[in-house]
């Protein structure tokens, strides 16, 4: 991480470093980001499968309602699975040219496939283990909910589930992006494997998780911006207001719509990425003093 300021960043150094390292080689990042983006909007053209359509139709009939909805999920997860690869080989990408290093769109993805098995693990036991928190704090936050509608009414109990378990998910999305933040770096750079990454992680957090929140979350917000700029831009926010709007989608404007998504979205994913890596190494800077430890090698090299 040989262009990196050797000594803890501020906020502000860490959201404009990684726009530095985006603006660097933008080029190849954004044709990495495209390429694992590409495989997602080509599966979901030939599946046919319309997110605002049968799932949002009350006129379909509940076994076929079932069937496009599981369709969905599945494009979906195929989409992300693919996309999350393109991430993996942009951070790649951006670690070797960090270190001065030549990188090819080809190159980034081999070596990629060869960090898979670690950083898609550790990726996979974080979420596992995401799951069977969120699973018990529901069981415990449905006991009172429960309680509240035999004694009160449906009405109390779907109020109580509003202002007590949305705030839950949100801290638990929150507390996620904080927790797996270092995991593609932990991998990449230090060549940890499924729990080294996930304990390496949640290591680096320690005494600074408000602040890892915060950049994860603005780096986050940047990322998607396109995609809901877009989605706005076409219009489809009028689901949420007008539910007639449901019949103007027709599968020319879904089709634009995901084409515009498909070429918009890898703008911001570079950018995400190195937030990632430069708070990582901020993280390794103000924990473990790195910075230190990286000129006493540079001494010992001279």
């Amino acid at each position: 991480m040989s262009l990196l300021p050797l000594r803890p960043l501020r906020f502000g150094e860490i959201v404009d470093g990684a726009l530095q390292l985006y603006r660097r080689d933008f080029g190849l990042y954004y044709l990495i980001a495209l390429l694992g983006a590409f495989p997602g909007y080509v599966v979901t053209l030939a599946s046919g499968v319309d997110p605002f359509g049968a799932t949002l139709d009350e006129t379909v009939e509940p076994a076929a309602l079932l069937g496009e909805t599981g369709l969905l999920f599945g494009v979906l997860a195929i989409d992300a699975v693919i996309s999350w690869l393109g991430m993996l080989a942009v951070a790649v990408a951006m670690v070797l040219r960090i270190d001065e290093q030549g990188v090819s769109v080809g190159g980034a993805y081999r070596r990629a496939l060869g960090h898979l098995p670690a950083a898609g693990g550790a990726t996979l036991l974080a979420l596992l283990l995401f799951v069977v928190v969120g699973f018990v704090v529901f069981a415990v936050a449905t006991v009172p909910m429960a309680i509240t509608a035999e004694s009160q009414g449906i009405v109390l109990a779907l109020l109580g589930f509003l202002f007590l378990f949305l705030p839950v998910i949100v801290c638990m999305v929150c507390f996620w992006l904080a927790a797996t933040f270092a995991i593609f770096p932990a991998v990449i750079i230090e060549d940890r494997g499924v729990i080294g990454a996930l304990r390496r992680s949640l290591h680096l957090c320690r005494g600074g998780w408000l602040r890892v929140i915060g950049i994860m979350i603005v780096a986050m917000i940047i990322n998607i911006a396109p995609s809901f700029a877009i989605a706005v831009l076409f219009g489809f926010q009028e689901l949420f207001t007008s539910p007639e709007a449901l019949e103007t989608i027709d599968p020319g404007r879904q089709w634009l719509l995901n084409t515009a998504d498909l070429l918009a979205g890898p703008l911001t994913a570079p950018f995400l990425v190195g937030a990632i890596l430069i708070l990582f190494h901020d993280r390794r800077v103000r924990s473990e003093a790195y910075d230190l430890e990286a000129r006493a090698s540079a001494m010992e090299t001279g």
